[in-house]
């Protein structure tokens, strides 16, 4: 709104008793203000809040939801600050500053990676090396640096920044050796950031240990890893879910992996549709399995599972996409197409919330420093 601001001067002063005792109109006054401005060089119109340069809106199509009620009710995050380089968003990553709720950044399909510092309202194209974003990471130690992977002229790379996403401020720490590799997926150890664990499209988990300076192979499997996950408690303890369904887990570190597929076969769970994994965010040892056989889930590391009864049918709409609360882990969020699913009781009731729009959910995360804000993102066919 814009507001007038009077200097002191006791002739403007009688003026405006005169103005105001006629009980003239808002915009008559404003009027008379200026007019009288011209005489007595007294009156001013300034906004007290003027627009910052660059204020423009750009809309973006809907790619990313909010909730600020847990997932309860949802408003789509649709603005854009800065000139999209596309107006379709489709979010392939998400990653949340650990110390900041408002910030959080996205890696696109196609459009390279936006930014928000206002909690959603609107974001920002960052100046970013391709367009295609795999995968995002925040160091949980030093917010202000960020892990993106992504594919340049054919061949997998990851790219780190430690400037909050800064423009000309990503440096290459990781490229395959030919063109085709990709890099899926990356984690951070939570306890010492240096730790960087890192999935190829051509079987490998490779591991850093001093911030991506230096990497090694330490797994090799039959499938693509497509998601890699750490332990809340335990930081050496880690999981690997592979595309044809495989799941493994390491409680070194990486040293030595076991198959835990064998174990989910016993109780008659495992199939190979499962393209989902989380650990519990507070609950040590607890790790979700979910896909198109629902969702399973182990309080035990993988020794034991169990079934969480979804209230869809996962068959004709997979799971793509679980969060648990980081605050209470009785509180557990899945989405499956345009539909999102929200249990208080680890998964024995659910309530249900519709999306209308062309595009299929597969990211789910709650706000790590305040958990009412749960983010969602979806994809294009």
């Amino acid at each position: 709104m814009i507001q007038l601001e009077v200097e002191k001067n006791p002739t403007l002063d009688f003026f405006y008793f005169v103005l105001y005792n006629r009980k003239m109109k808002k915009g008559v006054a404003i009027m008379s203000c200026f007019l009288a401005g011209l005489v007595f060089s007294g009156c001013s119109l300034v906004s007290k809040n003027p627009s910052p340069e660059g204020a423009l809106k750009y809309p973006l199509s809907r790619g990313i939801s909010i909730s600020k009620d847990a997932g309860m009710t949802w408003e789509d995050a649709v603005v854009a600050t800065t000139k999209p380089r596309i107006a379709d968003i489709n979010p392939l990553s998400l990653a949340m500053d650990p110390k900041n709720e408002n910030i959080v950044y996205a890696g696109l399909r196609s459009g390279g990676i936006i930014k928000t510092t206002d909690g959603g309202k609107s974001w920002e194209f960052l100046t970013f090396k391709t367009e295609k974003v795999y995968g995002l990471a925040i160091d949980p130690i030093d917010s202000s640096t960020i892990y993106a992977s992504t594919v340049v002229q054919g061949r997998g790379k990851i790219f780190k920044n430690s400037s909050s996403g800064a423009n000309d401020s990503w440096i290459e720490i990781y490229t395959a050796a030919t063109n085709g590799p990709l890099i899926i997926s990356m984690a951070l150890d939570n306890k010492n950031s240096k730790i960087i664990f890192a999935a190829t499209s051509d079987n490998q988990v490779l591991k850093s240990v001093d911030g991506g300076g230096s990497w090694r192979n330490v797994f090799n499997v039959k499938s693509p890893i497509i998601k890699i996950s750490l332990d809340a408690k335990e930081s050496r303890l880690l999981y690997l879910l592979a595309k044809n369904g495989e799941v493994f887990s390491s409680f070194d570190g990486g040293n030595k992996f076991e198959s835990l597929t064998k174990k989910i076969t016993v109780t008659g769970l495992f199939g190979s549709g499962f393209s989902v994994l989380e650990t519990d965010p507070t609950n040590g040892r607890r790790v979700y399995l979910a896909g198109k056989n629902g969702i399973i889930r182990s309080n035990d590391a993988g020794e034991k599972w169990e079934s969480v009864v979804v209230l869809n049918n996962p068959e004709n709409s997979p799971v793509g996409a679980l969060a648990i609360n980081p605050r209470n882990s009785q509180e557990i969020i899945y989405g499956a197409s345009q539909a999102t699913y929200k249990s208080i009781d680890e998964g024995k009731t659910w309530a249900t919330s519709q999306f209308d729009l062309p595009k299929v959910i597969n990211i789910l995360k709650y706000n790590p420093q305040n958990p009412s804000i749960v983010y969602a993102g979806f994809v294009g066919k």
